[in-house]
Protein backbone atom coordinates (compact mmCIF):
# COMPACT_ATOMS: atom_id res chain seq x y z
CA UNK A 1 0.00 0.00 0.00
CA UNK A 2 1.43 3.18 -0.66
CA UNK A 3 1.56 6.36 2.09
CA UNK A 4 -1.72 6.35 3.59
CA UNK A 5 -1.06 10.12 4.57
CA UNK A 6 -0.77 10.79 0.69
CA UNK A 7 -4.19 8.98 -0.49
CA UNK A 8 -6.40 11.77 -0.26
CA UNK A 9 -10.45 11.55 -0.04
CA UNK A 10 -12.24 13.78 -2.34
CA UNK A 11 -14.09 15.51 -1.19
CA UNK A 12 -12.70 15.35 2.62
CA UNK A 13 -15.30 14.22 4.91
CA UNK A 14 -16.22 16.51 7.51
CA UNK A 15 -17.41 15.09 10.86
CA UNK A 16 -19.96 16.16 13.35
CA UNK A 17 -17.12 16.54 15.71
CA UNK A 18 -15.34 19.48 13.89
CA UNK A 19 -12.92 16.63 12.65
CA UNK A 20 -11.86 16.73 8.89
CA UNK A 21 -11.13 13.50 7.08
CA UNK A 22 -8.94 14.39 4.23
CA UNK A 23 -6.52 11.20 4.08
CA UNK A 24 -6.63 7.29 4.69
CA UNK A 25 -4.18 8.49 7.72
CA UNK A 26 -6.91 10.62 8.96
CA UNK A 27 -9.88 7.36 8.77
CA UNK A 28 -7.46 5.04 10.36
CA UNK A 29 -6.65 6.97 13.10
CA UNK A 30 -10.20 8.01 14.11
CA UNK A 31 -11.34 4.80 13.57
CA UNK A 32 -8.47 3.54 15.93
CA UNK A 33 -9.34 5.95 18.68
CA UNK A 34 -12.95 4.11 19.11
CA UNK A 35 -13.27 2.08 21.40
CA UNK A 36 -12.47 -1.55 20.70
CA UNK A 37 -15.22 -4.13 21.78
CA UNK A 38 -14.71 -7.49 22.66
CA UNK A 39 -14.81 -10.31 19.37
CA UNK A 40 -14.45 -8.48 16.11
CA UNK A 41 -17.10 -6.09 14.91
CA UNK A 42 -17.33 -3.81 12.20
CA UNK A 43 -14.96 -1.05 13.56
CA UNK A 44 -12.69 -3.65 13.50
CA UNK A 45 -13.35 -5.18 9.85
CA UNK A 46 -13.66 -0.89 7.85
CA UNK A 47 -9.68 -0.75 10.11
CA UNK A 48 -8.44 -3.82 8.68
CA UNK A 49 -10.08 -2.77 4.75
CA UNK A 50 -8.32 0.61 4.85
CA UNK A 51 -4.85 -0.70 6.35
CA UNK A 52 -4.94 -3.90 3.93
CA UNK A 53 -5.62 -2.08 0.87
CA UNK A 54 -3.36 -2.08 -1.97
CA UNK A 55 -4.88 -1.37 -5.32
CA UNK A 56 -7.68 1.74 -6.43
CA UNK A 57 -10.44 -0.24 -6.41
CA UNK A 58 -9.62 -1.65 -2.93
CA UNK A 59 -8.98 1.60 -1.00
CA UNK A 60 -12.61 3.10 -2.53
CA UNK A 61 -14.22 -0.40 -1.54
CA UNK A 62 -12.78 0.28 2.26
CA UNK A 63 -13.19 4.34 1.90
CA UNK A 64 -16.82 3.62 1.10
CA UNK A 65 -17.21 1.28 4.13
CA UNK A 66 -15.14 3.58 6.41
CA UNK A 67 -18.04 6.39 5.21
CA UNK A 68 -20.84 3.57 5.93
CA UNK A 69 -19.41 3.22 9.31
CA UNK A 70 -19.53 6.92 10.32
CA UNK A 71 -22.78 7.26 9.25
CA UNK A 72 -24.31 3.78 11.15
CA UNK A 73 -22.39 6.20 14.09
CA UNK A 74 -23.85 9.39 13.45
CA UNK A 75 -20.16 11.01 12.90
CA UNK A 76 -20.85 12.74 9.86
CA UNK A 77 -23.37 15.55 9.67
CA UNK A 78 -25.79 16.24 7.27
CA UNK A 79 -27.00 14.37 3.67
CA UNK A 80 -24.47 11.49 2.54
CA UNK A 81 -21.54 12.52 0.75
CA UNK A 82 -19.93 10.53 -2.19
CA UNK A 83 -16.21 10.25 -1.38
CA UNK A 84 -13.25 9.06 -3.77
CA UNK A 85 -9.69 7.98 -2.74
CA UNK A 86 -7.10 9.89 -5.42
CA UNK A 87 -3.51 9.31 -5.08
Amino acid sequence: MQDPGRLRLDPELHMRDGRIIATLADAIALLREHEARPGVDVRDEVLHHLERAQTAEECQRAVDAFVSWAKELDLLPGPPETVHQRA
